[in-house]
């Protein structure tokens, strides 16, 4: 009996030391990053979620899926009512630009999206890609290794459960990074949260990450006979160059700002100075909601 109490604590000290050895270093982390480049990582599927939420307010979810060999989708949301407001699937686009008059389809689009520096700053980008000789491309590239490779201050990993490892640090300009990582998964990385100095909020949110996982569910129709019951006016358009191009990427930017624009009126006044004219946001608003109801129904987050 009088040894029991030793034994114990023999046994608790010998449990430390087993759960300190399974918590790796920040430098063999380092090493389990890696960045994805498609189409061309051999992967068999690849997921994820993104969310930004920058201060002014504008609060964006979009959701990545790519199945091998040649399936891709984007899916992209006002996250604060999840009305969607860029959708890629089956090489279709729609753009819900509120300040449109009508939905615009486009009938051959390639999704690309790219999470990479440039400079000082981390850019998340979404688009679509028109054909080039014919041919849809589709493009995702995540650079994660310059992103952690920047994280040079204050790091510190510690252990969570179902064999997780929580990352956290800061770079030279006092942006700070938390991380969720599973060492013994084939793609380590399992989330990413990028913070700005003085912003509660995650200014960059990567989750759900999902590297070949057979699981994975992609969508593959876009659903062209539900949108056409709905009754939402939508335009099918082909753009003929560089001009109309752009000037449809254009329309998807303010798709993005328009619809946190009404609810904000100093974005209001951001927006009508960069288009140069004055703006019927009552009537804008009116339009959206009806519209909106419709789509939510018909596009819902992954």
């Amino acid at each position: 009996m009088k040894k029991t109490p030793l034994l114990a604590m023999v046994l608790i000290v010998l449990l430390t030391a087993v759960a300190q050895a399974q918590t790796p270093s920040a430098e063999s982390l380092m090493k389990l990053i890696r960045d994805i480049r498609l189409p061309q990582d051999n992967l068999s599927s690849l997921a994820f979620d993104m969310r930004m939420n920058l201060p002014m307010p504008l609060n964006i979810l979009c959701q990545v899926r790519y199945h091998a060999p040649d399936c891709y989708s984007l899916h992209v949301f006002d996250d604060h009512d999840q009305t969607p407001v860029l959708i890629i699937i089956d090489h279709k686009a729609l753009i819900n630009d509120p300040m449109a008059g009508s939905l615009t389809l486009i009938a051959s689009a390639g999704v690309a999206f790219d999470l990479v520096p440039r400079g000082e700053e981390y850019n998340a980008q979404f688009a679509f890609n028109m054909p080039i000789d014919g041919k849809i491309n589709n493009r995702i590239e995540l650079d994660f290794k310059t992103m952690f490779a920047r994280v040079t201050e204050n790091v510190s990993v510690e252990s969570a459960s179902a064999g997780a490892i929580i990352f956290s640090g800061t770079t030279s300009k006092k942006s700070r990074c938390t991380a969720v990582l599973t060492p013994d998964e084939k793609f380590a990385l399992r989330e990413v949260n990028l913070y700005i100095e003085d912003e509660p909020l995650p200014i960059l949110q990567i989750s759900d990450i999902g590297v070949d996982a057979a699981s994975q569910t992609a969508a593959i129709l876009f659903p062209m006979t539900e949108l056409a019951a709905s009754g939402v006016e939508y335009s099918q358009i082909e753009p003929q160059g560089m001009v109309d191009t752009a000037l449809v990427a254009t329309s998807v930017i303010k798709a993005v700002f328009a619809r946190s624009a009404i609810r904000n009126q100093q974005l209001r006044e951001k927006i009508e100075e960069m288009i140069g004219q004055r703006v019927d946001w009552a009537a804008i608003e009116a339009s959206d909601a009806a519209r909106s109801e419709k789509l939510r129904q018909i596009f819902k987050p992954l």
